[in-house]
């Protein structure tokens, strides 16, 4: 077996998370390419096709890995491939039984959930996909688990460029015809329609292509797989599949997020639907899906990549049981973690405005209300995010749904009691989200804490970046007044974000929050040291 196919796990796990990432901003050119309408359209199949992936791709593939990793250091790799066996038959019996439901529920979803008849060829035409991706993460596991982990980053990375060239250039192609045909019928509805059913297309395509590479390198790894099995152990026929357990919790994890934004969405189209029967609500929803949700969940995972390989530090000091090391590596993680995060999500709330119209073209005062109202958000989606993964590794999974359960109930007495009782429409979906994620954060850092009985370091760690971020989104906001209606909004935004990094890194030194080594692994770090040393000389090491 080459070593030449061995891949970090942290690498692994990134590219799952790009994958996400690309997929959020592809919901943000679709909102450019399509309008409010289009990803209004779009928005469910895109929920369930995360689901998807999250369950057959995320927790399928990481569930089979482990076993088979676990198994072959035992020479149990018979025993390996009778469970990867039984996976396989449980997911694709489960994307069998999602793709059927999706295709033959379209019709009633469309005209009675979403009260939106065209949704109907979307939902149908996204169903494909869920078998296609049921039969890649067990497949994908057994060879990562093998020592061939390669695989599932070449497959994240051809399903993310295949998804994003299929789905921008398809949507657009349909969507230009779909205009004609506006203009035919004299409607303006059809063409956003089209849009979201190209990115259907595409969505589908790109994982049936998918599919097809992991099935080439299961033949083409087939005689090293056997290989493997030549001194392996005979099977126990007695012996259970011990990994079905953690395949259902990882499952249940992996889904919540897209399942819930699935249920919020048809609580609201059918609320909406009654409070203003003869209106198309389809578009609020698009816009708080393409100009809210998906900027939220992709500042969550772009936050969070740069860590990633920090994680699992932290992890294997725990697991060595060296406490002293995971609590240094833990407090110089919460420290950078919390000086990426507060500028990205105080800057954003305090340049709102302008950053949606550099995204979007044009401000948008709902996008802008639900942007101010739900960045916040990002912090506690950060903590859960780095929490799960942790709690995960260390294989606690009682915390792990207790922490969960809890989330999805909070979650749904908000949703419903702001959504019926109170009548607060979308507002109700991000206060569920947000009282959720807080709930689930300050839980996530008491269990840490208590944990690895970690000093936090409060001020300096959080306290401090948070002055510093506050201050120079200040300044930010002082620069947007003054130029905006001067030089226009993207050169207004590059000066205001570039000269608040700069006065933030100035305040970062001056109130001590970080020493000289920080500030060299910072961007530009060289030349705020050079700061450093000038200011503080050696004392700041």
């Amino acid at each position: 077996m080459s070593k030449k196919m061995r891949i970090r796990p942290d690498v692994v796990l990134a590219s799952a998370m790009i994958f996400i990432l690309a997929i959020m901003a592809l919901l943000v050119v679709f909102f450019d390419i399509t309008g409010a309408d289009g990803v209004g359209f779009l928005a469910a199949p895109i929920s369930l096709f995360i689901i998807a992936y999250c369950v057959f791709i995320c927790a399928f593939e990481s569930t089979t890995r482990e076993m088979v990793r676990q198994r072959l250091s035992r020479g149990q790799m018979l025993s390996a491939k009778k469970n990867v066996r039984q996976l396989m038959i449980i997911s694709v019996v489960f994307g069998i039984v999602l793709s059927l439901m999706v295709a033959v529920f379209a019709i009633v979803f469309a005209q009675f959930v979403f009260h939106s008849p065209r949704s109907f060829y979307v939902l149908l035409l996204v169903s494909p996909a869920f078998l296609f991706l049921s039969i890649q993460g067990v497949l994908r596991g057994y060879l990562s688990g093998s020592g061939f982990a390669i695989v599932s980053v070449v497959s994240d990375a051809i399903l993310t460029i295949i998804t994003v060239i299929t789905i921008f250039f398809l949507s657009n192609a349909i969507y230009d015809y779909g205009k004609k045909v506006d203009a035919l019928m004299h409607v303006n509805d059809i063409a956003p329609a089209y849009g979201a059913i190209g990115a259907a297309l595409g969505i589908s395509l790109s994982s049936i292509i998918s599919f097809i590479f992991v099935v080439i390198m299961v033949l083409i790894r087939r005689n090293d797989l056997n290989e493997l099995t030549q001194s392996s152990a005979p099977v126990n026929l007695k012996q259970k599949n011990e990994c079905v357990k953690d395949l259902i919790i990882s499952g249940i994890i992996a889904s919540t997020g897209g399942l819930l934004l699935f249920i919020d969405e048809c609580i609201y189209l059918n609320v909406a639907h009654h409070l203003h029967p003869q209106e198309s609500n389809i578009d609020n929803w698009g816009i708080y899906i393409g100009q809210c949700v998906a900027l939220v969940v992709f500042f969550v995972f772009a936050s969070s990549i740069p860590f990633v390989k920090s994680w699992f530090g932290v992890h294997i000091s725990i697991v060595k049981k060296d406490y002293k090391a995971a609590r240094v590596r833990l407090q110089s993680l919460i420290h950078f973690e919390a000086m990426l995060i507060f500028p990205i999500v105080i800057w954003m709330m305090i340049l709102a405005k302008t950053f949606n119209t550099v995204i979007f073209g044009k401000s948008n005062e709902a996008g802008i209300d639900m942007v101010i109202l739900s960045i916040p958000i990002i912090i506690p989606g950060a903590i859960i995010v780095f929490q799960t993964f942790l709690l995960k590794q260390l294989k606690n999974n009682l915390i792990m749904m207790s922490n969960l359960i809890l989330g999805v109930v909070i979650h749904l007495v908000v949703l419903m009691a702001m959504s019926y009782a109170g009548g607060f429409g979308i507002h109700a979906s991000i206060a569920a989200f947000a009282a959720m994620f807080i709930i689930q954060g300050i839980l996530g850092m008491i269990e840490i804490k208590v944990m690895l009985d970690v000093n936090f370091m409060m001020v300096r760690n959080i306290v401090m970046p948070l002055v510093a971020a506050t201050l120079a989104g200040l300044v930010a906001l002082l620069i947007d007044r003054l130029l905006v209606n001067l030089i226009g909004e993207i050169l207004t935004l590059i000066i205001a974000i570039v000269l608040a990094f700069v006065l933030y890194m100035l305040l970062l030194i001056v109130l001590k929050s970080v020493n000289r080594y920080e500030v060299e692994r910072m961007p530009l770090g060289d030349y705020f040291a050079i700061v450093s040393d000038r200011i503080y000389g050696d004392s700041n090491r």
